[in-house]
């Protein structure tokens, strides 16, 4: 039986010892470049966490928000409606339009109807922002039909068809509190009166009621807009789940015949297009910090602080103008690469977004997938909120690597929100030059001797 080889047990000794200081570690290195195998050893691994990051807050030109066509998945039920003046971005407005179906066509309408009442509930999905802030919600007839087989954006123009407003309610959202109608308890909704002009409509035009597509030419879809904020720290973002079990839009009337006609309208979580409509007011009421880089394209403010927003359209581009120079000092071998965002702001009565989204960006513009972020990701480095940390991280091993077989970088990485457009949470992070909590990238690599 041949003798052990001491010598290779103690190197793999030491670089077990390693790679669990790097990847399970409370505390990082204190030297810059820690030599982690024993001298005379052929291969040394080294730690730094001072590569230079070039990153600022990045517009991109628009953001999707629309459901169809081909988005499915029930998070794409919910819309968000309402109206901040936030201490980081400003005086923000979210609004949302959608579509209707009939319960049943060709609903029996005798002579003489009168609309006696039209009642809207909408079940709370959530609430970011200030909870106990009054908002006013207005809603508007739409002027023109959605499509199914369009696309609607963020910054989507909406036209509201002249002299057609149904609802200016104010109130405070109670997204915990649940609702008794008629003796029976249901889950925290808002149930409120709309104009019974727009029942005027339906009841009226009974022929135009025999099928969808008839309906829709008649009521091309509702928007649902806030008041907007003037007070700084005042307002939230409410969602709604608007195919939720209790939600619904009913018209009640009367008519030569019957005494108790309803018509009941919804929102079909598969067929009607819906989409929501942000406003920043071009970040003119925000951070300093922020409106230098969004608006006055100044990028060396990204080395103080950066910013997220999960209705923003901007994300934060991150570039490593000098990682081709390991190649030239002969430190080739990456054998792991992390991008790590602390999040050490509190922000007044908001939680930081639970999962982060990176990805890259080529030359062309075009985005791709990150090739490190696959299924068999560990969550811990894949974007997930480490709520003990305060952190995020994500490995870039394969990204880094892979500049440096090519010997360029033709693309850069871009940091976001997971799921914008459905989300209103906010992050604020340190920029690339803001001490140890700065955004950073940790490298272990191996240099030959």
């Amino acid at each position: 039986m041949n003798k052990p080889n001491f010598l290779t047990l103690k190197k793999a000794l030491f670089a077990l010892l390693a790679a669990l200081a790097i990847t399970a570690c409370t505390k990082e290195p204190d030297l810059l470049g820690l030599n982690l195998t024993p001298s005379g050893d052929k291969l040394t691994v080294l730690f730094t966490d001072t590569t230079t990051l070039n990153a600022f807050n990045f517009p991109k030109d628009t953001l999707r928000t629309s459901v169809l066509p081909g988005y499915t998945g029930s998070t794409l039920n919910t819309m968000m409606v309402g109206a901040m003046y936030d201490s980081t971005f400003g005086k923000i407005e979210a609004s949302y339009a959608t579509q209707l179906w009939l319960s049943t066509t060709s609903p029996v309408i005798n002579a003489n109807p009168v609309t006696d009442s039209v009642i809207l509930q909408l079940p709370y999905a959530g609430l970011y922002g200030d909870s106990t802030s009054s908002q006013t919600l207005r809603i508007y007839q739409l002027l023109n039909p959605l499509r199914g087989d369009s696309m609607y954006y963020n910054n989507t123009h909406v036209s509201i068809l002249p002299n057609s407003q149904i609802s200016d309610l104010t109130f405070v959202p109670k997204v915990k509190d649940s609702v008794t109608i008629a003796g029976t308890k249901y889950q925290p909704l808002l149930r409120m009166r709309l104009s019974n002009a727009f029942g005027d409509k339906l009841i009226k035009n009974g022929s135009q009621l025999t099928s969808q597509i008839n309906f829709r030419n008649l009521i091309h879809g509702l928007y649902f807009t806030m008041k907007p904020k003037t007070t700084p720290k005042d307002g939230s973002i409410v969602t709604f789940d608007l195919t939720g079990t209790n939600a619904a839009l009913k018209v009640y009337y009367h008519d030569d015949v019957s005494t108790a006609g309803v018509i009941s309208l919804y929102v079909d979580g598969s067929n009607s297009q819906r989409f929501g409509n942000f406003n920043f007011n071009n970040f003119q009421f925000a951070d300093p910090l922020l409106k230098a880089q969004l608006v006055d394209k100044d990028s060396t403010k990204g080395q103080q602080k950066l910013f997220l927003s999960g209705l923003s359209s901007s994300d934060i581009k991150i570039t490593f103008p000098h990682i081709l120079n390991y190649l030239q000092k002969g430190k080739t071998g990456f054998n792991e690469a992390y991008l790590v965002i602390d999040a050490p702001y509190k922000l007044s009565n908001k939680k930081p977004p639970t999962q982060l989204s990176l990805y890259k960006i080529y030359t062309d513009g075009k985005a791709y997938a990150l090739e490190d972020l696959t299924s068999s990701t560990p969550a811990a480095i894949s974007g997930e909120y480490d709520t003990l940390k305060m952190q995020y991280r994500f490995t870039v091993t394969n990204y880094i690597q892979n500049i440096l077989k090519t010997g360029k970088q033709n693309y850069y990485l871009m940091l976001g929100i997971a799921n914008p457009g459905r989300t209103p949470s906010e992050l604020i992070i340190p920029g690339t030059k803001s001490g140890k909590k700065r955004l950073r990238l940790e490298l272990v690599y191996t240099k030959p001797k």
